[in-house]
C-alpha cells in the first residue's frame, strides 16, 4: 500500500473511531456497540505494525479525553474507561508485535519463493538455450541436419493430411573445395557464413532453412508450389552471386551456388523427396553451375 493509501486509511479510521465514540457516549448506549471503534484500531495495528500502534494509542487517548469531558466527576466511569483503554492498548501492542513477526516471516518466505522462481526461470532459459544450440549450426546460424529431418517429417505428415503443397530446395556451393583448399578453412567459413545470411535474407518467415552438411544447404517451404519456390531460389542464387570475397589482399573472388527444387508428391516418403531435390541440384551443376533446376 502506498503512502497515499496509508494517509487515506488513517484519516478514515480516525474519523470513524471518533464518530462512533462520540455517538455512543452522547447517547449513553451500552453493550457491544460502544466497542465498535475497536475494529479499525485492531485492523490498523495488524496492518501497519508501528504505524498502527501509534494510531491505536492516539485513538485511545481520544477515547479517554471524550470520557473525561463527558463524565468529569464520575470516578467509576473514569476507572472503567482507563481499564478498558489500557486493555485496548495492550491488545494493540500484542497485535502490532505479532503482526510484525508474521510480516517478517511472510516477507522472508516471499523472498525465498521469488528466489526459487528466478532459479526456475534461469533453468528454463538455460534449457531453452541448450535446446536451441542442439538444433542450430554454430557457423551459419541455420538449423542443423538433425532438426531438418525432424521438422520435414512432421511437415510431410501435415501436407499429406490436409493436401497442401510443399516444396524443397537443395543448395550446394560451387567449387567450394577448391576455394577451401586454396585459401584455407577460415576463408571457407566466411563463405559458409555469407551463404547462410543470404538464405535467411531471401526466404519468407514461413520457410525453414538448414545447413544440410558441408557446403550443402536446404530449405523447405510449406504452402508453396514449385513455381513460387523457384522465385525464392532464383533470388538466393542471384544475391549470393553478387557477393564478393577477399581471401587475400588484392584478390577478389565471387562464389556461386547450384540449386535443385522439387515439390512433394502424395504418398512418397521423405527419402525419395530429398533424393529428387538432390538429383535436380546435381543437374544444375551439370548444366554449368550457378543455376536453378527444378521438376516443374
Amino acid at each position: 500500500m502506498t503512502d497515499k493509501h496509508w494517509q487515506f486509511y488513517t484519516a478514515a479510521t480516525s474519523v470513524l473511531a471518533v464518530l462512533v465514540s462520540v455517538y455512543c457516549l452522547s447517547e449513553d448506549i451500552p453493550g457491544i456497540f460502544v466497542h465498535l471503534y475497536y475494529i479499525p484500531i485492531l485492523i490498523a495495528s495488524y496492518q501497519y505494525r508501528e504505524r498502527g500502534l501509534l494510531l491505536s494509542l492516539f485513538l485511545v487517548m481520544v477515547y479517554l479525553l471524550l470520557v473525561f469531558f463527558h463524565f468529569p466527576g464520575n470516578a467509576q466511569v473514569l476507572l472503567e474507561s482507563l481499564i478498558r483503554a489500557f486493555a485496548l492498548m495492550a491488545i494493540a501492542v500484542i497485535i502490532s508485535v505479532l503482526s510484525g513477526r508474521i510480516q517478517t516471516h511472510v516477507e522472508a518466505l516471499q523472498r525465498e519463493i521469488d528466489g526459487h522462481k528466478k532459479t526456475e526461470e534461469a533453468l528454463r532459459q538455460s534449457e531453452s538455450r541448450y535446446m536451441e544450440l542442439s538444433i542450430t549450426d554454430d557457423l551459419t546460424g541455420l538449423y542443423n541436419q538433425r532438426h531438418f529431418y525432424n521438422l520435414l517429417q512432421a511437415e510431410i505428415e501435415r501436407t499429406e493430411r490436409y493436401g497442401r503443397p510443399l516444396s524443397l530446395l537443395l543448395l550446394d556451393i560451387d567449387d567450394f573445395k577448391r576455394f577451401n583448399d586454396t585459401y584455407g578453412h577460415m576463408e571457407g567459413d566466411r563463405v559458409l557464413e555469407r551463404i547462410g545470411a543470404t538464405i535467411q535474407r531471401c526466404i519468407r518467415r514461413t520457410d525453414w532453412a538448414f545447413r544440410y552438411g558441408g557446403e550443402e544447404f536446404t530449405v523447405f517451404m510449406p504452402e508453396t508450389e514449385g513455381d513460387q519456390a523457384e522465385v525464392v531460389a532464383e533470388r538466393i542464387r542471384a544475391e549470393f552471386a553478387a557477393e564478393r570475397f577477399r581471401p587475400v589482399p588484392g584478390r577478389e573472388e565471387a562464389k556461386t551456388v547450384s540449386i535443385g527444387i522439387t515439390s512433394f508428391r502424395p504418398g512418397e516418403d521423405m527419402k525419395d523427396f530429398i533424393n529428387r531435390a538432390d538429383r535436380f541440384m546435381y543437374e544444375a551443376k551439370k548444366r554449368g553451375k550457378d543455376q536453378v533446376c527444378s521438376s516443374i
